[in-house]
């Protein structure tokens, strides 16, 4: 007897699950894409390689799984080369401050559809802070809340 594919309540196998729409992520489909940054309508960085991701750990809400990284390439302007700078040099909570002290930057991301993509969010500290700058990846999420 053979079971229709649409009538069957068996789970998808990993290696055969359909495709998600556009605009959804799943764990294993990011890439890094290119776009720029702007801080009050001012370009700040002709070329930002922004990488979006998915983690997939069990407990975290669809906000907390959505990962951002971004790493800044030239040309990067006078003042955001100081803060990153600053913000790769400093390690644990001071970090933290120096990451909340930096003003909100809008990224907007080119799609090969010739549409864009605008996020707008504050910078987080590097994982990894040695390195030229334009390897340095920065997180990248909702801006920090002043207190």
């Amino acid at each position: 007897m053979r079971i229709a594919a649409t009538t069957s309540r068996m789970p998808f196998a990993r290696g055969n699950a359909p495709v998600p729409p556009d605009g959804e992520l799943t764990p294993g489909t990011a890439r890094w894409r290119v776009g720029r940054a702007y801080r009050a309508g001012r370009l700040v960085c002709g070329c930002v390689h922004v990488k979006v991701s998915v983690d997939d750990r069990l407990g975290l809400t669809r906000r907390e799984r959505r990962m951002v990284r971004v790493r800044f390439c030239e040309p990067v302007d006078d003042d955001l080369r100081a803060e990153l700078t600053e913000l790769a040099r400093r390690r644990g909570t001071a970090s933290e401050r120096a990451a909340e002290s930096i003003a909100p930057i809008e990224v907007v991301i080119d799609d090969l559809g010739g549409e864009h993509q605008h996020m707008i969010g504050g910078l987080r500290p590097p994982q990894r802070r040695h390195g030229p700058l334009r390897e340095i990846e920065f997180g990248f999420g909702e801006p920090a809340r002043s207190r």
